[in-house]
């Protein structure tokens, strides 16, 4: 069970809960479920990533549609990998955005810049590290299937508590992972979550978050074409990527924008 995503859920209001399920697929790298409006998750069908019962067959498949959305998101303690995706994608198709202060911007430039001079940490291996490697004193990505270069993620409880600043992928709350990594935060540090599976919530400020670089979907025809044809999030120009601080003067210089309606 996590506390984070039970803390993420309570915020969604109830009437929310009735609108129907107009969309629910998973593809390659994507799922995607529509109800307030469309929510992304990564795939999670990998089981050195998760390691449970990813190849088992998605209960009620063809008719998780009628289910509605609170049985969909109770599907985050789930066993089955693509299951615990649909259930994030629900979640972040009904989480209200209204009332937050979102600026536009990359997550890991954000971290690059953060983390000049600084021991900089990145929790999965994404494209491009080098902005962050060339500026950061120390850098190390722990990835639970390492390439060349990389720590294994066991060594998390070794790197997290000396880093300044910890990039780290949404797939931790897919995964189960975040709360445990979030532990490992030492005093002062700052840690930015990134992704689109991750919810764009205050929830997770109140476990040690500071900045979620998260995403909505701008354009849904072409962002469901493209996940339908193994499209992920690098290749989704209807995805739009954004920054949630805990602190809005964190981001003090960043323009601000404003949710679709």
């Amino acid at each position: 069970m996590s506390l984070i995503l039970d803390a993420v859920k309570s915020t969604i209001p109830a009437e929310f809960y009735s609108i129907p399920l107009q969309r629910v697929a998973s593809f390659a790298f994507m799922t995607a479920v529509k109800s307030k409006r469309l929510g992304l998750s990564m795939t999670l069908s990998d089981d050195r990533v998760f390691e449970f019962k990813v190849n088992l067959p998605v209960s009620h498949m063809g008719e998780i549609e009628t289910l509605g959305l609170k049985k969909v998101m109770s599907w985050t303690d789930s066993l089955q990998g693509i299951e615990r995706s649909f259930a994030i994608a629900g979640i972040n198709g009904a989480l209200p955005l209204d009332g937050k202060k979102y600026f536009t911007g990359n997550a890991l430039e954000l971290a690059a810049r953060l983390g000049a001079g600084k021991k900089v940490a990145v929790i999965g291996h994404f494209p491009h590290m080098e902005n962050i490697k060339n500026v950061a004193s120390s850098f190390s990505i722990l990835e639970k299937r390492p390439q060349e270069g990389d720590c294994p993620a066991e060594d998390a409880v070794k790197i997290i508590p000396q880093a300044d600043v910890v990039a780290m992928t949404g797939v931790t709350c897919l995964n189960d992972t975040i709360e445990g990594l979030l532990a490992l935060k030492k005093p002062g540090a700052i840690f930015i979550v990134v992704g689109p599976s991750v919810p764009l919530s205050s929830a997770l400020f109140d476990f040690g978050v500071d900045v979620i670089g998260g995403a909505w979907v701008e354009d849904e025809e072409e962002v469901c074409r493209k996940i339908a044809q193994g499209g992920a999030p690098r290749h989704l120009n209807g995805l739009r990527s954004v920054l949630y601080p805990k602190n809005p003067e964190f981001l003090a210089g960043y323009d601000e924008i404003r949710p679709p309606r």
